[in-house]
C-alpha cells in the first residue's frame, strides 16, 4: 500500500477493547474471559469464530497459507487495534515507515461496518522486472464522524521464506451498494445491517 494509500486505511481505524483483551485486560461486560470473546465472530466477516479464523494470526500462533485469508486477517487487525501483526504481515522489503507507533497515533475513532471480498487472482505478473503477484480486490465499510464511507483497493501479495505477505495496493473506485428487487427506498433500513437509514448509509454514495 503506497503511503497515502495507507494514511487513508489507518485513519478508518479505531483501537479499542478488543486489542486489550488480548494484552491481559479484563474483558468488558458480555465477555466472562478471552476464551469466550475469542469465540465471538470474526470481523472479516467468514462467519467463523475468531479462534477459529483470524485470532491466531494475529496472535503469531499461525499463518495464512493464501493472499485472500491474509487480507482478511490485516481487515480484522484494523479493526481489533492489532497493528503489530499489520507490521509482520508487510513484506520486509516493503515495512518502511511502517510502524505500530505510528498506526496507533494514525487511528482515528470509526466504526468498521463490514468487509466484501471481490476478484481473487493468482501469479498476475506485475512490476517492472514482471514479478508475480497474488491479487485481492476488496471494499471495506465504514463509518467516520457519523457519515458512512468505503475503502476499495485491489491487494498485491508475494510469498517471502514460503510465507505470504502483503506488498502493495492500488486504490479502487468507490461502488454502490448492489441489491436485488425490490429497490430499497431512501428512508427504508439500509439492507447492510448498520442499522441506519438507507439514505445515511450505502445509499449515500449514490446521491
Amino acid at each position: 500500500m503506497k503511503p497515502k494509500a495507507q494514511q487513508a486505511l489507518v485513519r478508518s481505524c479505531r483501537p479499542d477493547w478488543h486489542a486489550l483483551i488480548f494484552m491481559g485486560y479484563t474483558p468488558p461486560e458480555g465477555f466472562k474471559n478471552k476464551v469466550d470473546f475469542m469465540q465471538q465472530q470474526c470481523p472479516c466477516g467468514s462467519g467463523h469464530s475468531l479462534d477459529q479464523c483470524c485470532g491466531p494470526y494475529m496472535d503469531g500462533t499461525a499463518w495464512p497459507g493464501d493472499a485472500e485469508t491474509l487480507m482478511r486477517s490485516r481487515y480484522s487487525a484494523y479493526v481489533l487495534g492489532r497493528y503489530q501483526w499489520l507490521v509482520d504481515s508487510t513484506h520486509p522489503d516493503y515495512r518502511e515507515g511502517i510502524s505500530v507507533e505510528k498506526l496507533t497515533e494514525q487511528a482515528r475513532d470509526v466504526q468498521w461496518l463490514r468487509l466484501d471480498v471481490g476478484r481473487t487472482e493468482s501469479d498476475v505478473p506485475a512490476g517492472q522486472n514482471g514479478e508475480l503477484f497474488d491479487v485481492v480486490e476488496f471494499h471495506a465499510y465504514y463509518e467516520m464522524e457519523g457519515i458512512p464511507r468505503q475503502l476499495g483497493e485491489r491487494s498485491f501479495f508475494a510469498r517471502h521464506d514460503e510465507k505470504i505477505f502483503y506488498v502493495d495496493g492500488v486504490a479502487l473506485r468507490p461502488e454502490a451498494y448492489r441489491r436485488q428487487n425490490p429497490k430499497v427506498g431512501r428512508n427504508d433500513p439500509c439492507p447492510c445491517g448498520s442499522g441506519k437509514k438507507y439514505k445515511k448509509c450505502c445509499g449515500a454514495e449514490t446521491a
